[in-house]
């Protein structure tokens, strides 16, 4: 089970099923995956930022979500060394969060937006 400094990573939670395709993963498998999974929850990590590559590479999963047809269907967050909560949602993401943030922040906050999502 992954975790960082005593805290837990999503595969510990029983209540969250999470799935970690590795790293360097495409994002067309992503996709696929996400698709085939029918994932409610995306989340993404960037570390390579030389040159801006982060902002191409996130811009294009949103895009690619958006041709897909499932773009709104899911939560879509993003972290790393440079991402910011306001980085991520001028990209089309929900949530970013960037270097000391734990996945029980995370998880606190996707599922919250997931309750308010259903409400409706």
């Amino acid at each position: 089970m992954k975790g960082f400094a005593g805290h837990h990573g999503l595969e510990r939670y029983e209540m969250i099923e999470a799935r970690n395709l590795g790293s360097q993963v495409t994002n067309e498998e992503f996709v696929k995956q996400a698709t085939k999974l029918n994932a409610d929850v995306l989340l993404v990590s960037q570390t390579v930022t030389q040159k801006g590559i982060h902002v191409k590479n996130l811009t294009n999963l949103v895009e690619l979500l958006e041709a897909e047809g499932i773009r709104d269907k899911v939560i879509l967050i993003c972290g790393g060394p440079r991402i910011t909560n306001e980085l991520a949602k001028e990209l089309g993401y929900d949530a970013g969060f960037g270097p000391g943030t734990y996945s029980n922040t995370v998880a606190t906050f996707f599922i919250k937006e997931i309750v308010n999502r259903f409400k409706r």
